[in-house]
Formats: C-alpha cells, structure tokens, sequence
C-alpha cells in the first residue's frame, strides 16, 4: 500500500477521538507510533507500507503504558487528568514530572521510553 493510499484511507476512517497511528511496513520488521498529524504531514505518497491503523488515546496509552509499567501512571490534579512520569534519565525531584493526558504528552513520553527504537 501506497502513502497515497493510506492517506485516502485515513481521511475517511479518522474522528475527533483518534489522535494516533501505528504503521508498518512491508518488511513486517518493525512497527511504529506517531501522532497523526505528524504523520500525514510528512507522508511520502510513493513510500510501501503493509498497513497501519488508527489509536485513541486509551489505545495509545495503554501502549505505552505496557512498555513502561514502573516509570508512568495516571492521576487527577485540581479536577484534570495528568501523567506521573520519572523520567529514567533525571534523578531526584528533577525526575518526577507532571504531564497533561493529552495526544502530545502521551507522544513525547513514548519517544524518550523508547529511545526512539521503534516497537516489534
């Protein structure tokens, strides 16, 4: 499948909810997460793909959540949903950060967790 199909595909599947994409290749080597917008922005329409599909943000979480059991976890602070992450490479209070549970922050804190490896 063609970017340029993907990018069809994904304009007729998206709503308000799906903030994410998980695609991989051909290959079937690799399969990796980014924010849709992101994505779409920098679509080749001639690059091969085997397929993708779109995330919430539970979805999402979830995903990352299950990479990184004891460095994330959700709370409310005055009323909001936020994130409770100790970033690995921070010590002390410098570590202990608090994230808003939004599409950006769930993104950011895959990247730094994962190192920018991509997921199998």
């Amino acid at each position: 499948m063609k970017g340029s199909e993907i990018s069809k595909q994904i304009q007729q599947q998206r709503n308000e909810n799906l903030f994410f994409v998980r695609w991989w290749r051909k290959e079937n080597d690799f399969a990796d997460h980014e924010l849709l917008d992101s994505f779409l922005e920098n679509l080749d329409p001639h690059q091969e793909f085997e397929s993708f599909e779109l995330l919430d943000m539970e979805q999402m979480w979830e995903i990352l959540h299950r990479e990184n059991p004891e460095h994330i976890s959700r709370d409310k602070q005055l009323g909001k949903e936020v994130i409770l992450w100790e970033r690995p490479e921070k010590e002390g209070e410098e570590g202990h950060v608090v994230c808003p549970f939004t599409p950006e922050s769930i993104m950011t804190i895959f990247d730094v967790e994962t190192k920018g490896n991509v997921i199998v």
